[in-house]
């Protein structure tokens, strides 16, 4: 059983017209039915390349947000060293000033011994050398994507 079919009545160019005949000679069928099948091919290529599309922007995303979980893991990482690194040192001049029985607290501002002025060069040191391994990997990188464009 046959779908029923509507009457249409369109003008086309000479070579579409042309077109439309070369298609239902090959396919034998109808010019209808060649009319047909093409919006049929039509609508089923645009939903295919729809898909195509939408898969391409979801892979993009996907490795763009790859990227950025491990850099905020890596972030998560060192803060939590960080604290704990943190809540060691505070039990730790806790317990200090409680067996020296300290009244006051002496800040840096005030007075900053040798050994405080040497820890913090040597910080000062650790951030420099870690700022310039990060800048001199980021450049590498670059050089790396720019070399695999070309």
């Amino acid at each position: 059983m046959r779908a029923t079919k509507q009457r249409l009545h369109v003008r086309l160019a000479p070579g579409t017209i042309e077109k439309i005949q070369t298609i239902a000679d090959e396919k034998h069928v109808s010019q209808a039915d060649a009319i047909t099948e093409a919006i049929d091919h039509f609508y089923a290529d645009r939903d295919e390349k729809y898909v195509v599309f939408k898969d391409m922007i979801s892979d993009l995303m996907d490795e763009k947000l790859a990227t950025m979980q491990d850099k905020l893991h890596r972030i998560q990482v060192t803060g939590n060293v960080v604290d704990r690194d943190t809540k060691i040192l505070l039990e730790f001049m806790n317990h200090y000033y409680l067996i020296n029985e300290f009244k006051d607290l002496i800040t840096t501002e005030k007075y900053k011994t040798n050994g405080m002025q040497q820890a913090e060069d040597l910080i000062q040191k650790r951030i420099h050398k870690h700022r310039q391994k990060k800048l001199d990997y980021e450049k590498r990188k670059e050089q790396k994507q720019q070399g695999s464009e070309a």
